[in-house]
This record gives structure tokens, C-alpha cells and sequence, in this order.
């Protein structure tokens, strides 16, 4: 009866568990105290997400780290559509919060899975689309540093896997880094790096401490426009006249990020 009773307690708070520190990352192994507490919402079907060892098919090497991974069953061509549902994260006290993981989603004879990213603020939000990776890919490969807009306390991001018969979608090592904590936007921008000119038409010029190991410009929806290695003299001539947001990573794995006006 004990043992019983303590199972059921532990399943709860895995069910229940949030996440507060950061940057986290999921790396979907058995000994991952926050594996368990994923959850699937099927949209259309029942395609299921689970963590595996070995894909179904499509790829001659396993995890991208590690010995599992998170995998959605594609066998079907009706387009099943099944969310794999982070735990809850807490972003309360956080600003320029971003995701990043790394994903294969191989074509199979030209049939070709989709792999959608979204977020909502609440258990009962709604979700909205981040982004849509739709072409294939044979290795492993990042996903780019994915900007969560709008952060909660209740906050969730879900995988999102759409079955048209390709090869296996998989997905490892899933990051949430919750950027700096909230101070006023003048402290914020004082410790991390400086834009300029702001507005801009042309150019953006990038002047940080630290070595930038990469560079991404989003739209205000959290969409990733551009993602470039080693840069300080952004271009944004072909961008549309509006507000953007620059994010930088550093050597060191430290993000931070700031806005933008293009003219």
C-alpha cells in the first residue's frame, strides 16, 4: 500500500512539476526529471511522440547526445497531427527568454514531414505558431535561437509533428535560456551589448565585451528572420520598414537581446 501510494505521489508531482531555473534543457534520457511530465495533445489522429533509442527510420546514427531522444511517429500519409507539450516554465522574472534544440526530419522519397514550433502563456491559451521547419533534413542540425515571445509564469512550448510518410522526426536536446532577469530596460542594455545607429536603414553595427559566436534578427511575433556566425555589421537593407529584435550569442552560451526600428 505504501509503495503504491508513493508511486502515485511521485507521478503527481512529475504531472504538476514547473519549471523555475535556467537555462534548462531537456534531454528526453531516464534520468531526465522532467521527461516524464511532457504531455501530447493530438490535434487530428493519434501519432504518437516517444522517446527512443533508435529512429524508425531514415538515419544510420542515434541521439544527437546521449542515448535518447524525443521521436513522432510518421506513418501516414493524412497528415495526423500530434503536440508534444513541455512542462510548465516559469518565465515570470525573465526577459528575451529563447528555445533552441536540435531536430532531423528527413525526406522519404519526397514525402516530406513538417515540424512546428509553439507557445502559449497559460494551461488554457491559446497556442500560436512559432515557426514551421518543412524541408529535410538527413543530420542533425540546430533549430537557430527561437525567441519566446510574451513570457509567463505559466508558460509552454509544444514540438508539433505533422505526418505525411517522410522519415522519423526527431528532436533532442531542447533549451529554454531565460535571458536576463527583468531589470529596467537602460540597466538591461548597459550589461549586455549596444546597437547602432537605431533606427536604421542600412546597416546595424554591434559593439559587445564579449566574443559573439552568433547573431539572430526576429520579428516581434518571435518569426527568425536571419541567423549569421561571427558578425558585428548587420545588413538589413531587403527587411521591411518596422520593429525588430537583434539577439546575440555569445562564446560563453550567454543570450541577450534588444530591439530594433528598421526605417
Amino acid at each position: 500500500m505504501k509503495n503504491i501510494l508513493f508511486s502515485l505521489i511521485f507521478v503527481s508531482v512529475l504531472i504538476d512539476a514547473q519549471v523555475t531555473t535556467f537555462p534548462w534543457t531537456e534531454t528526453f534520457e531516464t534520468d531526465s526529471p522532467t521527461a516524464p511530465s511532457w504531455t501530447k495533445i493530438y490535434e487530428s489522429g493519434t501519432k504518437e511522440w516517444t522517446n527512443v533509442q533508435t529512429s524508425y527510420y531514415g538515419y544510420s546514427t542515434g541521439p544527437y547526445q546521449g542515448t535518447y531522444m524525443a521521436q513522432f511517429d510518421i506513418t501516414t500519409f493524412n497528415g495526423d497531427t500530434t503536440k508534444y507539450v513541455s512542462p510548465v516554465l516559469n518565465l515570470s522574472t525573465a526577459t528575451n527568454p529563447t528555445l533552441e534544440f536540435y531536430y532531423r526530419n528527413k525526406d522519404w522519397g519526397g514525402d516530406q514531414n513538417e515540424l512546428k514550433v509553439y507557445y502559449r502563456t497559460s494551461s488554457s491559451g491559446a497556442w500560436t505558431l512559432i515557426t514551421n521547419f518543412d524541408s529535410s533534413i538527413s543530420d542533425w542540425v540546430t533549430s537557430g535561437v527561437l525567441v519566446l515571445p510574451s513570457p509567463s509564469a505559466t508558460y509552454q512550448i509544444a514540438l508539433e509533428g505533422v505526418a505525411w510518410y517522410g522519415c522519423s522526426i526527431n528532436v533532442d536536446n531542447v533549451t529554454v535560456n531565460a535571458g536576463a532577469l527583468a531589470t529596467s530596460e537602460t540597466d538591461l542594455q548597459k550589461k549586455s551589448f549596444k546597437i547602432f545607429p537605431n533606427p536604421t536603414s542600412d546597416y546595424i553595427n554591434i559593439s559587445s565585451e564579449k566574443q559573439i559566436s552568433e547573431v539572430s534578427i526576429s520579428d516581434l511575433s518571435g518569426k527568425q528572420i536571419k541567423t549569421l556566425k561571427n558578425e558585428e555589421k548587420i545588413p538589413v537593407q531587403n527587411l521591411t520598414s518596422g520593429t525588430y529584435i537583434i539577439q546575440i550569442k555569445n562564446n560563453d552560451g550567454t543570450v541577450s537581446s534588444q530591439k530594433f526600428i528598421k526605417k
